[in-house]
C-alpha cells in the first residue's frame, strides 16, 4: 500500500533527495516517512523502490505528531493541513490492502487523512477508484499540499508514474485549489456524478 520521506531544495537539484524537502512561497519543509509491514510482493512494492532511491526514511512506529495518510479517516486531505506548524511531516504506511483495516485501526496519530478520490495507475490496480500504490498516494499528498516537485520526482521513477498524473491531473488540481472539506466533498459529488453515476 503507501509510505515515504524526502529532501530537496526547490530550484536546487536534489541528490537522492533524503530527508526534508522545501518549496517556494514560503512553504514550510515536509518529512515524509514510511512505516512498512512488509506483508506486500517485494517485487511490486514501490515503497521499497523509493527507499532504495533513498526518498523515504523508514521508521520503526508512526509518530504522534503527524500526518498519516488513512485510507479509513473521513477526513479528507487538503492544502491547509501543511500550514500547522514549521516542519510538515507525513507518514504513509506500506501493507496490503488485504490487511489495511485490521493495521490502521491500531495506529495512533495527531491528524489521519484520507486522500480524496483518486484512479491508480499501478499495473495491479489499473483505474480502480482509490485502490492507490505507496507511491501513489506519497505523491498524491505532496501534490494536493503543494508539493508538485517532489511529487513529480517520484512518480517518474516508475514508467507507469505518468500515467498516474494523466488519469489524475485535473482532480489533483482542483483538490490543491480546496479551501475546505466541504470543497474537496463536492469535487468528489461531481466526479461520481459524471464518471460513476450508478
Amino acid at each position: 500500500m503507501w509510505r515515504g520521506q524526502i529532501r530537496e531544495e526547490v530550484g536546487v537539484a536534489s541528490r537522492g533527495m533524503r530527508g526534508v524537502a522545501a518549496s517556494d512561497g514560503g512553504m514550510c519543509r515536509v518529512s515524509l516517512l514510511a512505516y512498512m509491514l512488509r506483508d506486500d510482493d517485494p517485487s511490486k512494492c514501490s515503497a521499497s523502490k523509493l527507499l532504495r532511491f533513498n526518498m523515504l526514511r523508514r521508521v520503526r512506529r508512526v509518530p504522534y505528531r503527524t500526518i498519516l495518510l488513512d485510507p479509513y479517516s473521513e477526513i479528507p486531505l487538503i492544502r491547509h493541513d501543511a500550514c500547522d506548524r514549521a516542519t510538515l511531516t507525513l507518514t504513509l504506511v506500506d501493507c496490503s490492502w488485504v490487511n489495511a483495516q485490521r493495521v490502521f485501526s491500531r495506529l495512533k496519530a495527531e491528524k489521519r487523512r484520507r486522500l480524496p478520490l483518486l484512479l491508480a495507475a499501478n499495473p495491479v490496480n489499473y483505474a480502480r477508484v482509490a485502490m492507490l500504490s505507496s507511491v501513489e498516494a506519497l505523491a498524491a499528498a505532496c501534490y494536493i499540499l503543494g508539493y508538485e516537485g517532489i511529487a513529480h520526482e517520484m512518480l517518474a521513477k516508475f514508467k507507469w508514474g505518468g500515467t498516474f498524473l494523466t488519469l489524475n491531473g485535473d482532480l489533483l488540481d482542483e483538490y490543491r485549489r480546496a479551501e475546505s472539506v466541504d470543497d474537496v466533498a463536492r469535487i468528489e459529488r461531481e466526479y461520481l456524478a459524471v464518471h460513476h453515476p450508478d
